[in-house]
């Protein structure tokens, strides 16, 4: 995997677009790169949130823009562990550089990607050269569950792709017909539990769509091959084939929230829809800033967001740094030290302990930092991991 991945500062491609890639001929280990240009963007429909909130513009972007993020050095018994992905998934402690092999998982010349799933992770081979063109559909491969914290993976069952599902324990596999070329074919979906039994039956999905995130609404459904522009989401119930909403440029999701950043120009704002009967949420950005990856805490209540500079001439940002939004009244916290050049890959996820971990690629490692709302700093620490292998912090896949 390359030292960065760059988004371009638009939203985040959808989980499906990952595991596409590596079907797709693209040299997985050494790296993706998903730029999108930045057309107009028009604002979803079926989609209703509530006011936005007022304030945030006291919010700045710090005039410098460095190539790490800035704290203190990380506590050696902080106790941070990560999962890492690659040649040989294994569990890393940040703060020690220990690491524990994962077992279970039967050597793979391409290694491993992960997804994260129902408290742990899906464990999915990288797709071979064998696939038979760079559209091309690969067979079944072995999916794997890594509880949190376990030392040995479990076999989930055989498919192309994983996402999270919205049942508790639970994760939907995806496959296609071997060959098949892609969009032009139409995938089934089954859900099954961590423990390999299936919840349901097989349900053949929409052509030219894969799951990005199971919800308690149903399934939010994303291209399967998605290039550049406008990103376009569907929430569908696989039961009755009906689409309540749709949307354009969803930023995080979780099976009781979605996230997304309609078209703006000056002043940007996050909308966020709740999917069990709460209210919505309309999120103001600092003026001239635009969002373009989140992630929801555990507990549903803050979402970490990317957000960058002002857009400038070019077209692209100068620097980015996270934020952290306070869901009941949308409210932005600068989460300290976090400001890097634009174009830097920055990766981030929640801890189930409710603490945000994030990762920077460095030439010879990985910086991982880590924060509590609440904290005045940040604590970083340099993390080295072996050859093809990185750590991993965010949803996936990785």
């Amino acid at each position: 995997m390359s030292d960065t991945v760059e988004f371009g500062g638009w939203p985040r491609p959808p989980r499906w677009v990952w595991a596409i890639a590596g079907v797709a001929a693209v040299a997985v280990l050494a790296g993706v790169v998903v730029t999108h240009a930045g057309p107009q963007r028009a604002a979803p429909t079926s989609a209703v949130t509530g006011p936005a909130a007022p304030g945030n513009g006291g919010l700045r972007m710090p005039p410098h823009k460095p190539a790490r993020m800035v704290g203190r050095p990380l506590p050696r018994g902080a106790g941070l562990r990560l999962v890492v992905g690659g040649q040989r998934p294994a569990w890393l402690w940040v703060a020690t550089g220990r690491t524990e092999p994962i077992g279970g998982l039967p050597r793979r010349d391409n290694g491993y990607q992960l997804i994260r799933i129902a408290g742990g992770w899906a464990a999915l081979p990288f797709p071979g050269n064998g696939v038979s063109c760079d559209r091309c559909a690969p067979g079944r491969m072995p999916v794997y569950y890594i509880a949190d914290g376990s030392r040995k993976a479990s076999r989930l069952g055989g498919a192309v792709f994983a996402a999270p599902a919205a049942t508790s324990g639970a994760v939907w596999l995806i496959s296609y017909r071997a060959g098949a070329v892609m969009p032009a074919t139409a995938g089934a979906a089954q859900e099954f539990s961590v423990s390999g039994a299936a919840l349901g039956p097989r349900r053949r999905l929409p052509r030219g769509e894969g799951i990005d995130q199971g919800t308690a609404a149903g399934l939010l459904l994303a291209p399967e091959l998605a290039g550049p522009g406008v990103i376009r989401y569907r929430l569908w119930e696989p039961g009755t084939h009906r689409v309540s909403h749709s949307f354009q440029d969803v930023i995080a999701a979780s099976p009781g929230e979605i996230a997304w950043m309609p078209a703006c120009t000056v002043r940007c704002t996050v909308h966020v829809l709740n999917l069990e009967g709460g209210p919505g949420r309309v999120i103001a950005l600092p003026g001239g800033s635009q969002a373009y990856a989140g992630a929801f805490s555990p507990d549903g209540r803050l979402l970490a967001l990317q957000i960058t500079a002002p857009i400038g001439a070019s077209g692209q940002p100068s620097a980015t740094r996270l934020v952290v939004a306070a869901l009941a009244t949308g409210r932005l916290t600068a989460v300290p030290g976090t400001t890097i050049g634009g174009g830097i890959g920055v990766e981030f996820g929640w801890q189930g302990n409710g603490q945000l971990v994030a990762d920077v690629g460095l030439q010879d490692g990985w910086q991982v930092a880590a924060w509590r709302p609440g904290d005045a700093r940040l604590y970083v620490a340099v993390a080295r991991v072996p050859a093809d292998s990185w750590p991993v912090v965010g949803p996936g896949p990785y």
